[in-house]
């Protein structure tokens, strides 16, 4: 008897692969409603019938043809790994865009089992399918599922330890495909409330309205409903410091620095954990593809197309990931732009800058000074993305996307999603960020204990000149430099070295400091990340400059227009 199999997951973009690996192995792999969710394969482990089975979950493809990363990627690990099965996801409500692939995996000639996923959307839109006969037509396992509510999952599992060799021969995959779906299929006439929703969020002129009312709604729930918990956390935090003091090194070290230094990024835990949901709830219930469709016509104005969004839109959260999900996109100057553009999206890690500044200066429209940073990285990637591809990229952007269906998303699904990205943000504060308080102490604390003259002091000072235009004090600028290695450290690096911002620098100057965090230079992380994707340190190199030089011409100008103003 096998000790072990390896079965490859193969399925076009947001057929419910990852759902259907989570429902197989009770793993807790992030499961998302819009195409581009898996940018690597991932794997995952269970035992069956005494037997070890390892899972591949490979990126959702549409052709082993290799047009773009992903498809170079599940080719290369069927051609060269060989699994033992290749279990093929479909959707069941686009049976025939789906067998395109599942034609080309029959001339592999790996053992198969088919999968055929969702067919209670199917259902929903009138289709149904004579799943008997498509496996006779195949010749290999057919069995019907349904993953995020786990039935057809048992039968799946022991069709694992029988699968097929197709034995079809292909000549014209779009004939052969139209043809099986004549014999399998029958559809009956249906419409639903959720049709009148694509209506609206689809229109070309209430869709962007809508979307960005939704974009709005969404920093409002971040920054307003979260309030009440960052302040009890920040409390708590405050208490403790105070109750150990600071009467020697160590008690310094634990007080000023790991716990206020730390406590300072994690007291931003509920305001990034809402982001997170609510970003969370836009994927799963299959908005976020339909933002993505409506804005490809404005994305189209600046060199780029709808798949662009996607990658921009998950910035929101972390550009390392949302860089990584470029891989999805075809046209390679398209997804070299998308991701030089990408570290202007707004990251979670810039997020307690803006709500530390944004409530201390603007606490009566704190909201709409968070959401204008949102919106000005936008408008700044875009004008970016029109310059790249106007002088450096040439070149036509096409655009072809999948809608998945409307789902209410279930509450567990939100928060194991969730959980899995504050859980990054919290190991980050566990291993960058305590690395940071310590090295942050030591450097405002030698070798004068005086902040003026540590090494901190000495840096800030050195560099100050270069900041004089915007009147910011060196112990901004000190934050500044620690924020290169992570974001959330600028907070970290003010919290041991200012007492008081309002004393420091006038409200043009907070808002200005706001704009710099927003577009200077992509952290550590993320400039690894634009080395790894796009081959070359010259790219990584030039995000740097470019931004950089954004950043300094953005932040300045806005300082002199609001100190104008009156700020």
């Amino acid at each position: 008897m096998q000790k072990s199999i390896r079965v490859a997951m193969v399925g076009n973009p947001n057929v419910g692969k990852t759902a259907l690996l989570n429902a197989l192995t009770g793993g807790g792999f992030e499961v998302g409603n819009f195409p581009g969710t898996t940018v690597e394969k991932k794997e995952g482990r269970t035992r069956m019938n005494g037997v070890e089975v390892e899972f591949v979950d490979l990126p959702g493809i549409y052709s082993l043809e290799a047009y773009s990363l992903d498809e170079m990627i599940a080719r290369d690990y069927l051609v060269n790994e060989r699994p033992d099965v290749v279990l093929n996801v479909i959707d069941a409500s686009n049976l025939e865009r789906n067998l395109y692939l599942t034609l080309q995996l029959c001339k592999l000639g790996i053992p198969m089992v088919v999968a055929l996923n969702m067919l209670d959307e199917a259902g929903k839109r009138g289709i149904e399918i004579d799943s008997k006969k498509l496996e006779e037509i195949l010749s290999v396992p057919v069995v019907e599922t349904v993953a995020i509510e786990g039935k057809g999952i048992e039968r799946l599992k022991g069709s694992l330890f029988n699968p097929s060799v197709c034995r079809i021969e292909v000549e014209n995959r779009q004939k052969l495909a139209e043809q099986i779906v004549e014999r399998v299929v029958r559809k009956r006439e249906t419409s639903t409330h959720l049709d009148a929703l694509d209506e609206v969020f689809t229109d070309p002129l209430l869709g962007i309205p809508v979307f960005f009312s939704v974009m709005w709604m969404l920093f409002r729930f971040t920054y307003d409903v979260a309030s009440p918990l960052v302040n009890a956390i920040d409390l708590a935090f405050s208490f403790v410091a105070d109750a150990i003091g600071s009467q020697s090194a160590v008690a310094s070290l634990l007080s000023h620095g790991v716990i206020k230094g730390v406590g300072s990024v994690l007291v931003f835990v509920p305001n990034i954990a809402f982001l997170f949901i609510a970003l969370a709830f836009m994927e799963l219930s299959g908005y976020m593809a339909r933002a993505a469709f409506i804005m490809d016509r404005t994305m189209s104005r600046f060199g780029l197309n709808g798949r662009a969004v996607i990658p921009l839109i998950m910035g929101f959260g972390c550009n390392v990931p949302a860089i990584m999900a470029t891989r999805a996109i075809d046209d390679r100057k398209v997804r070299l732009t998308t991701i030089l553009v990408n570290p202007f999206m707004s990251c979670s890690a810039r997020l307690p800058i803006y709500i530390l500044f944004a409530g201390t200066f603007f606490p009566s429209m704190a909201s709409a000074a968070i959401m204008s940073m949102y919106l000005l990285g936008v408008v700044l990637a875009l004008i970016s993305a029109c310059l790249l591809r106007r002088f450096v990229f040439k070149g036509e952007a096409e655009f072809i996307m999948e809608m998945p269906p409307y789902r209410v998303p279930k509450l567990s699904a939100i928060a194991k999603l969730t959980w899995s990205r504050v859980k990054h943000f919290l190991e980050k504060a566990g291993t960058v960020i305590l690395a940071m308080s310590i090295v942050i102490w030591f450097l405002t604390n030698y070798p004068s204990s005086s902040i003026e003259n540590s090494y901190a002091g000495m840096l800030g000072k050195a560099l100050q000149p270069l900041f004089m235009p915007m009147h910011w004090s060196w112990k901004l600028v000190i934050a500044l430099i620690m924020g290169f290695v992570a974001k959330e450290v600028v907070v970290e690096t003010i919290g041991i070295t200012v007492s008081n911002l309002t004393a420091l620098i006038t409200p043009a100057q907070a808002f200005g400091f706001m704009v710099f965090s927003l577009l200077y230079m992509p952290c550590l992380a993320t400039l690894a990340v634009i080395k790894s994707e796009t081959g070359s340190w010259k790219w990584a190199g030039l995000a740097v400059m470019y931004s950089f030089a954004v950043a300094y011409i953005v932040s300045l100008t806005l300082i002199k227009l609001l100190s104008l103003w009156g700020w």
